[in-house]
This record gives structure tokens, sequence and C-alpha cells, in this order.
């Protein structure tokens, strides 16, 4: 057998249609995989974006008997394309005479609804006695000069294997952390949407904005360690960017004057615009984002019962993918609105009356065809519950801090929702489906992150407490203070811990993933604030492990603080190479560190006249390496950094000491007011 022989020709086929021998037209997907209904499953040894997609498949064995979850097949609504064409190479055919009826369709409720403001949702308002009667104008004429618009954009969109590879890693490696759309019907429609030539509608230009906007979001995530490329079929990466979002966000303000009302696919590409703003650091649109989908989602009604077939297919998938997308806004509105101390948009009784009830089959794909292994889709409802926990408490939370009910809420929060977690996603977790779904692993540290920030968030308002306030509670009292100072260094250790590893399961290198950014942040300024307390329960001679949510630790030590805060620094800093949000963040935490690792007895006995002596500011770092040179411009500029972090909580704790323990509860009364004179959803 000789040695070093190599494939004289390569594979030109999917890996699936390899295996079954068959020749594919080598789309993504590609015609066969989309007519077997797994277009998931189609993968390129070989790819002609890039080299390094490897698969392996398995057949979707049918769910257990007696499996009390409903299996739900994507329905073919349309005949898959059998072979490949030269139109299959670029964007669909624009038909004005078609798109002129079907925006004519869509507005056949809009005029009404815009003038009067009737949610045409209602079953019980005057709109809807108006359509019972036939009563209501369906014709509302559009300009042509917006047809001749729509074109010059689709003339702008990149060419389709540009967006195959895009297309294919954010559903292979990114739609985890989110889940605003469902791989396996997103890649169904995204065949179809290709092969509709002569007759693209409204919907499809809608669901052309969600393609960009994904497509714009995976390339914030490149290079990456497992796609180190700059280019992608000789398009860079920062052109793909500001191409699609451009394109993308003029056909989306198109689409909505041909359609006010809104669709599925138009929430999902606002959220995908959005997340695409958390990946440049800028926290504070996307919290903008996110109220601007709820708007639109409570505006196309994805919370109420379909009626009738979707974009997607049959009414019941469309109902279901509808409720997905909704938990996964939900998820992100909670998540945000209590990190931002903002009010929440979404409210809570909508969210429990449209959880998930379907098991998908492209999730049993993913899930390697085995009906007991978690869902794809588990973390997202995890996080459901978590925001439907605090939320309820959120608005019982008072100023000054009360150290009893902070108590009662953290029990509470033990003994009632760390029951539900499945065994897979306990802080002692069951890892024995690690090694099959490696996005598991991933998915289980984000869901922990979050439950230990939010501990964090219950106790942080306590840093914020006068010394003469403190002074005049109960002896019971000023003991919990205490206990509640040493829980959240736990918590805040645990937090850091976490966040190191999902960094190091993509791979301890650059990324714009805001989970991580923002929460190694967060962690490592309460981390250090706490070291800068002359009270903190530090050395208290006690040896061995706490509890902490029924977790053991390690009892907290002023020594490892310092030391998760440094690990934490130096993470900012090399993020700070792809991120502007980490690139703030790390700089303020340099200030921070200098104050936590200068001594207090000698910080201020140096007169202005004296020779300070060399070396002169803060301790280096274990790697020898100084903190970034303290800026005052940095320190002052607290709109700069909320434009990057967007967190009134962290911009207190960055404040010194003194200045945090002069915020009184009329101030923090008097910020909030601000919030909401400021925020969007509050304009008429």
């Amino acid at each position: 057998m000789q040695q070093g022989r190599t494939r004289k020709r390569q594979i030109s086929t999917c890996v699936p249609c390899y295996t079954r021998k068959q020749k594919c037209n080598r789309q993504y997907p590609c015609n066969h995989c989309t007519r077997r209904r797994r277009p998931e499953e189609c993968l390129f040894g070989n790819p002609p974006t890039a080299a390094g997609w490897t698969a392996t498949t398995s057949p979707l064995s049918p769910p257990a008997r007696g499996h009390s979850a409903e299996l739900f097949l994507i329905p073919p609504d349309e005949p898959s394309p059998s072979g490949t064409s030269s139109s299959d190479l670029a964007c669909p055919a624009l038909s004005m005479q078609a798109l002129a009826l079907t925006a004519m369709q869509l507005h056949s409720h809009s005029p009404l609804a815009e003038s009067f403001g009737y949610s045409e949702h209602s079953s019980t308002n005057t709109m809807a006695l108006l359509n019972q009667a036939n009563t209501v104008a369906r014709e509302k004429p559009m300009p042509p000069s917006i047809f001749d618009e729509i074109r010059r954009e689709f003339d702008r969109i990149p060419p389709r294997a540009v967006l195959d590879f895009l297309v294919q890693y954010h559903v292979q490696e990114l739609n985890w952390m989110k889940h605003v759309i469902h791989g396996a019907t997103f890649l169904y429609r995204y065949q179809t949407w290709w092969a509709r030539h002569n007759r693209l509608s409204v919907a499809d230009i809608e669901f052309a904005v969600l393609i960009l906007r994904v497509c714009a979001y995976a390339a914030q995530f490149l290079p990456s360690p497992a796609k180190s490329v700059d280019t992608i079929h000789g398009m860079s990466l920062s052109d793909i960017r500001r191409t699609s979002s451009e394109v993308a966000d003029s056909l989306a303000n198109l689409c909505c004057s041909l359609d006010s009302k809104g669709s599925l696919v138009r929430v999902q590409h606002m959220l995908y615009a959005s997340m695409k703003a958390s990946c440049e650091g800028r926290t504070d649109k996307f919290w903008d984002g996110i109220v601007a989908a709820s708007r639109a989602a409570l505006s196309a009604g994805i919370h109420t019962d379909i009626t009738a077939p979707g974009y997607y297919g049959t009414q019941a998938l469309e109902q279901e993918l509808c409720r997905r997308t909704f938990c996964s806004l939900f998820v992100l509105d909670s998540h945000l609105s209590r990190q931002l101390d903002r009010f929440p948009i979404l409210p809570d009784h909508l969210v429990a009356e449209n959880l998930p009830r379907m098991r998908l089959a492209g999730d049993l794909n993913e899930m390697n065809g085995d009906s007991e292994a978690p869902e794809p889709f588990a973390e997202r409802m995890m996080q459901v519950q978590l925001g439907i926990f605090w939320r309820r408490y959120s608005r019982e939370r008072k100023m000054p801090y009360d150290p009893t009910e902070a108590e009662q809420r953290y029990e509470k929060f033990a003994a009632e929702y760390l029951p539900t977690l499945p065994p897979v996603f306990a802080l002692e977790p069951d890892t024995r489906w690690d090694s099959r779904l490696p996005k598991l692993v991933m998915q289980r540290q984000l869901l922990h992150i979050a439950i230990f920030d939010s501990v964090c968030w219950n106790f942080r308002p306590l840093l914020l407490l006068k010394p003469d306030h403190v002074a005049s509670l109960p002896a019971y009292k000023r003991v919990l203070l205490r206990s509640q100072k040493r829980r959240m260094c736990m918590a805040v250790l645990k937090e850091l811990e976490t966040v190191s590893m999902l960094h190091s399961l993509f791979g301890g290198s650059h990324t714009r993933f805001a989970a991580i950014i923002f929460n190694t942040f967060e962690a490592a300024v309460l981390s250090l604030y706490l070291c800068t307390l002359p009270d903190c329960p530090f050395d208290l001679g006690d040896e061995g492990n706490e509890q902490i949510l029924g977790l053991n630790v390690p009892s907290p030590t002023q020594a490892k603080m310092i030391q998760m805060a440094e690990v934490a620094f130096g993470r900012l800093q090399v993020l700070a190479e792809v991120s502007e949000m980490a690139a703030s963040g790390a700089r303020v935490v340099a200030q921070l560190f200098a104050k936590a690792t200068t001594p207090k007895s000698t910080s201020n006995e140096i007169s202005p006249d004296q020779e300070p002596e060399t070396p002169a500011g803060p301790a280096p770092f274990s790697n020898g390496i100084w903190p970034m040179c303290a800026d005052p411009e940095i320190f002052g500029n607290e709109d700069a950094i909320l434009a990057s972090l967007g967190s009134y909580d962290t911009a207190l704790a960055l404040t010194s000491e003194s200045a945090a323990t002069t915020v009184a509860a009329e101030d923090l009364n008097s910020y909030l007011a601000l919030q909401l004179h400021n925020s969007d959803f509050l304009i008429p």
C-alpha cells in the first residue's frame, strides 16, 4: 500500500449524498437533503467555501413509543428543486405584478388599523365587528418607485456562495446561543427561497432581510479558531458585514412600507440586528433593538393563535416557531432589563401562555435520533423560567436595601427554581450527553452564568447603603449584611469561573460574544469593588468549603478574588483587540485594580510636593504586566461607559467608595425616571 496516497478527485457532493452515492447540486442545503427534509444534515467535507467542515450523520430515529413529546415533521409545502440551473446562483427574480398584488393583499386591513390604532388580532374590538361585516377597506395603492428601489437593493446582495458559507456556519456553530430561528425549518425555507423564480412576494423580501442579517451576525464571529478566514470567495469580512447590513436595513424599511403589520420573520430579523449591535459593543443599541423587536412581535401577533399557514409552513408549525421565537425574545428582554435596571417590555403572562409544545424533527436529528436526549431548546426554556422568577421580585426591591427581604428572595430561588433544573443543567450536572452533544456543554455554562449573575443582582444593592444607615440597623440585620457580602463573593467567583470555562470552549481566543465580555466585566468589577471595602468578610480563619445555592465551594479569600479579577482583566485585554466593549471595560478594570491593590494605609499619605517612591502606582500583576495607565477622562465619562456597557449598577460600582455610599434613594429613583423618559417604547 502506497504511503501518502491522495485522492485524485475531490468529493463533489455533500456528506449525506456521498454516503448514498448520489450527485447533488452542491448548493446549501443541496437538492437531495432538501427533498429528504433533512437540510440540517447537509455538510460538505471539502466545500467550495472553506475547508474544514466535517460531520458524521445518523438516520433520524422515530421517538420512543409512548413518548409524551409530539413529533412534527417539516411539511414540503412546495416542490423541491431537482437540479442545478444557472439562475440558482443569482438572487430570485422580482415579479413586479406579483409583488404589487401581494402588497395589496397584505394591506387589506392596514389603513383602518393604522388610522385608528386597532389591534388586528382582537376578537372583541370594533375592527373585529367590521371584519365580520366585510366593511373594511381592502386596497392601498403602492408607489411604483418602491419596486425600483427593491430591485436595486437585490442587485447588491452578496453572491450565494458567500451566503451559503455564513448560513451554514451560523446554523452549525452559533444558533445554539439564542435559538431565534429553528435551524431545520430555516434551511428548508432558505433553499426554496432561492428557487422562487419570477414570483417573489413581500414575505420573500422580508425573508431576504433575515438571510442578510443572519449572515451579518455570523460574520461577527469570524475569523475563529475553527474558521480562520479573512475573506469568503474573495469578499472580505468587513465588506460582507457592511453590504449585508446596508441592504438588509434598506429592504427592511421598504417592507415596513409594504406591510405595516409584520410577521414572525420580521421579529426574527430585528432580533438579529440587535444581536449584531451587541457584538459591536453597543449594549444600548442592543436594548433598543429588543424593545423594537418586542413591539414588532406584539404588532404581528406571534403571541396569539395562528389561524392560517405561515411563511415557514402549516398552521401548527408556524405556531410552534412563533412560540419559540417569543420565548427567545422574552429571555433577552428579562435578562437585559435585569442587568441594565430597565423595565421589561413583555408581560409575564404572555410567555406563560406561549411555551413550546412540540418536538420538531430537526431537533431529533441534532440529538442524534435519541428521543431521550435533552432538547436543544431546553436551555432557553430554563432561561424563561429564570426570567419569570426574578421578574416577580424585581418590582418588590426597595431602596434602601432590606437584607431580610433579599435573604428571603435568595432562599425562595434555591427552593423553587433550582429543583426545576433538568439533570443536564443542574449546578452539579449529569454529563453523560456532553460527548454526543458538544453544544450542550456551552449552553450549560451560559445558563449557570445567568444563575450566578442573578444572585449577585439580588445582593448588589447592599453595596450602596450609607454607613449611617447600616449603623442604624438592628444587630441581626448587620449580621445578615455581612453574610450576604460573603455569599456575593462566592457567587462572583463562580460566575468568573464559569465565564472562563465558556471562553475556553470558544477556543480561548478572540470572540465578540457579548455574554463573555459583559459578564467578565461585571463580575470583575464586583470582585474588585468587594476587595476595596474595609468591612468585607475575608480571611476569617475559615477553612474548607462553604455553600452557595447548595453547591460546595471553597471559602472566598481576598487573594482569590484578586487572582480571578486578574484573569478576567487578561481576558478583556485579549478581547479588546476585536471588541470596543472589551477595550473600554479593560481600561476601567485596570483603574479599579489599582485601587484594590493599593495599601489603604499609605494611599493618601504623600503630600503634593513630596517625590513618590519608585515604583509609583499599583503593584504589577503576577505575569509582570503593569495595569493600563489611569486616565481621569475614562473614569469621569459615565456616558461613554454606559454606551458600551449599558449598566447603571456597574457604573456606580466604578466610582470611589465615598461616592458610591452617598447615592441616596431619591437619586436612584430619579435616574430610573430619566431612563423611562428616554426609553423609545414610551414615545407615542
